[in-house]
């Protein structure tokens, strides 16, 4: 492993893309301060790792994945370097990627993120190659993430342009206004949405550099891409796939990680 600079589709459907081509380019933003949390989540711990380290390991496992970009806070990057070489050791695929065994590990950067998501998004961008397909985002926060909907989301991306991650809300849903009901939304028309989320190089960097232009602020890549006019493909992925905000998010984490765990041994 090598450091640089010190109508959705559902789980299993949908076109298979190009596995092998092993051109798809992931950020990870992590430079947040982690406000809800009380900390920054990157590198708590969750079974002994690092949450980070979680997430390596499942975008390691997939084989289109070339490069990955890390934007953590300027104060963290040496950190994170160090951190990466010490756990490289333990991001070898795992025995269900058999797949990806004997391949080379993808390139791995680490670089200062900024103040905001999209700002830090837009770093790793910048420390992509020129010629990568697919680029994926996800949260550092989300640890449970499962190589197979990875490759899901590689997938729609190559056909469609564009797709994010999440499942249908089964939960009523409601509009809030000065902390009452305003009004119902149409459950059957309401997403949550996840990461990975992305688009093929060109339309993302477009998108990013455009909002920048604009001023635009966006809480995550599809509100870029939406504001752009670019269709965005809902693939359906895991309800497992949650993002640690609050302290009592970590031992559930903990469990379902046991539980994934346990069913593969």
């Amino acid at each position: 492993m090598s450091i640089v600079g010190e109508g959705p589709l559902s789980e299993g459907e949908g076109p298979v893309g190009a596995p092998g081509r092993r051109d798809v380019g992931v950020i990870i933003p992590a430079a947040g301060s982690g406000v809800r949390f009380g900390q920054r989540k990157a590198f708590l711990e969750l079974s002994g790792r690092p949450l980070l380290f979680h997430v390596l390991r499942a975008f390691t496992a997939v084989e289109d994945v070339r490069e990955i970009a890390i934007a953590v806070a300027a104060d963290e990057v040496g950190k994170t370097r160090e951190g990466i070489l010490e756990w490289a050791g333990g991001m070898a695929p795992s025995a269900g990627a058999a797949a990806g065994r004997g391949r080379e590990a993808p390139r791995i950067s680490v670089v200062a993120g900024g103040r905001r998501r999209q700002d830090s998004v837009l770093e790793g961008l910048w420390a992509l190659s020129g010629d990568i397909g697919p680029v994926l985002v996800h949260d550092a926060a989300r640890p449970l993430i499962h190589p197979e909907d990875i490759r899901n989301i590689i997938a729609a991306i190559r056909h469609c342009g564009a797709a994010v991650l999440g499942f249908p809300a089964t939960d009523s849903v409601k509009e809030e206004r000065e902390g009452f009901v305003a009004r119902e939304l149409e459950r059957s028309h309401v997403w949550l949405v996840q990461t990975p989320q992305g688009a093929r190089a060109e339309i993302l960097r477009k998108a990013f550099e455009d909002g920048l232009r604009s001023g635009l602020e966006v809480t995550d890549e599809v509100g870029l891409l939406h504001a752009q006019g670019i269709a965005v493909r809902l693939v359906e992925g895991r309800r497992t796939n949650l993002k640690i905000t609050f302290p009592e998010d970590l031992p559930l984490a903990a469990f379902i990680l046991e539980k994934i765990s346990s069913s593969l041994s």
